[in-house]
């Protein structure tokens, strides 16, 4: 076996395996309803070190109704840790607006890339943040709310401020521990003035369009695809997302590789990931294995390439980047040439930690950001299609996303059906294979991967 990059985060084994394909199909169907439906009423609804900021505020205190406290004539300070550094920006200016509605409260927002590792290193340390944003469809979070690392607000009245619908796929065992605010779409965001200066006028949407349009790029010099190989956490993320294109029901691939009905040699789905890297590679940044997920945002916004593998959420990133950026996310086809569809995933819920310092100040902030108002200020940000009843989405850079949603062309994404620590387990050795495309020791490795996973 390889020698996998130094940063490999433990990995959770032998949760025991998800009764896949049902699950699938109800989730989905759940999916496409409400994303269908968010898209046609089109204004009705609308990842690097830790980091850290105080929001403390000592204005008159705001009613209860309205997410506030009340004057208690006490002061209290909670940590809010957000695993999605890319929003939590936005998250400081709602914390500090909360605060100043709320006398006495102060709000520590840190954030992180690798939520996963951090979130295990505090758990053996039994240091859970106050508050944080989660993932209820991923397994490593069920995992916490069945062991009660979270409040269950199943009773809280707020929860009837979230698309119904939505609401349902967050729960578990029938009750609420997270309350969603928005999800996510995945695809390839495309520089359109890239294109245009090297005379590609039409948005390239199949794989081979976007091949043609990556060989007229090189003939001139320029970069096609930006790949950040040296995130291993987005490496992770773009093996999960785009497996899950090729193979919608990947999981079950799996499976008969842990049972020893196919090796990953053999495997279609392996096999397909190995085809289009190889090809992407050839029009890639020449700096790949060296470049992280901040660089590639900022050279990619900047025009210094044309395409870039990501989901809604880098829009926020993006503009920050450079405002004036003509990009647009368009749908990561299917490579083998079968149906494309486009995963989709909740992407921001947030919980209150069993541990919380103060619960009713924590229960209290829940409220408060599934205001309208509020939520708006959170989706204007995050560029995801909000699950907040009243809040619009109007993103003109994500129109072809919700077509694909509006076509129902849509499937959740697979790592709410692998075992919890798949992703993790595997990641390194999909980095080192865009390191030297070594496709014999890719699959031993995978094969190694996927059975302890999934027999573990």
């Amino acid at each position: 076996m390889r020698t996998a990059p130094a940063e490999i985060p433990g990995s959770e084994a032998g949760r025991g395996l998800v009764n896949a394909r049902g699950f699938f199909l109800m989730k989905l169907r759940r999916f496409a309803a409400v994303l269908m439906a968010l898209a046609m009423l089109g204004a009705a609804g609308c990842s690097q070190s830790e980091t850290g900021s105080q929001a403390g505020g000592d204005a008159s205190a705001a009613s209860t109704d309205n997410g506030g406290t009340g004057n208690t004539g006490t002061s209290v300070e909670l940590e809010l840790l957000m695993t999605k550094p890319e929003t939590a920006g936005v998250m400081e200016e709602i914390a500090a607006k909360f605060c100043e509605e709320n006398e006495g409260v102060t709000i520590n927002v840190t954030s992180t890339s690798d939520g996963r590792t951090v979130i295990q290193t505090r758990l053996s340390a039994n240091e859970m943040p106050d508050l944080m944003n989660t993932f209820p469809l991923e397994e490593f979070y069920k995992s916490m709310f069945a062991d009660g690392r979270f409040v269950d607000i199943t009773d809280q009245e707020f929860l009837n401020n979230v698309k119904q619908d939505t609401l349902e796929l967050s729960d578990y065992e029938g009750s609420y521990y997270a309350v969603p605010m928005s999800v996510s779409t995945y695809g390839i965001y495309v520089n359109n003035t890239v294109l245009k200066e090297n005379g590609i006028e039409t948005t390239p949407t199949t794989w081979d369009e976007i091949i043609a349009a990556c060989e007229t790029l090189k003939a001139n010099g320029v970069t096609g695809f930006i790949l950040p190989n040296q995130d291993v956490g987005n490496v992770a993320q773009r093996f999960e997302r785009t497996v899950g294109i090729i193979n919608n029901d990947s999981n079950s691939e799996f499976q008969k590789i842990a049972s020893g009905e196919m090796t990953a040699a053999d495997s279609p789905t392996l096999n397909a990931w190995c085809d289009y890297n190889d090809q992407l590679l050839q029009y890639a940044n020449s700096d790949h294995m060296g470049m992280d997920y901040d660089v590639a945002c900022a050279d990619f916004s900047n025009g210094k390439g044309a395409f870039m593998l990501s989901g809604t959420w880098m829009l926020s990133t993006i503009q920050q980047n450079n405002p004036d950026a003509d990009v647009s996310l368009i749908a990561f086809p299917n490579p083998t040439g079968g149906e494309t569809k486009v995963p989709i995933n909740v992407d921001t819920a947030f919980s209150v930690g069993e541990t919380c310092k103060d619960m009713d100040v924590g229960i209290q902030f829940l409220s408060y950001i599934t205001q309208p108002e509020i939520a708006q200020m959170y989706c204007d940000v995050d560029g995801n299609v909000s699950l907040i009843e009243g809040v619009t989405y109007d993103i003109p850079q994500h129109q072809g996303m919700l077509e694909a949603v509006d076509s129902g062309n849509v499937f959740v994404t697979a790592v709410n059906f692998w075992p919890d620590g798949l992703r993790e387990e595997i990641r390194p050795y999909c980095q080192v294979y865009l390191q030297d495309q070594n496709r014999d020791a890719f699959f031993a490795d995978a094969q190694t991967a996927i059975e302890t996973i999934y027999n573990g």
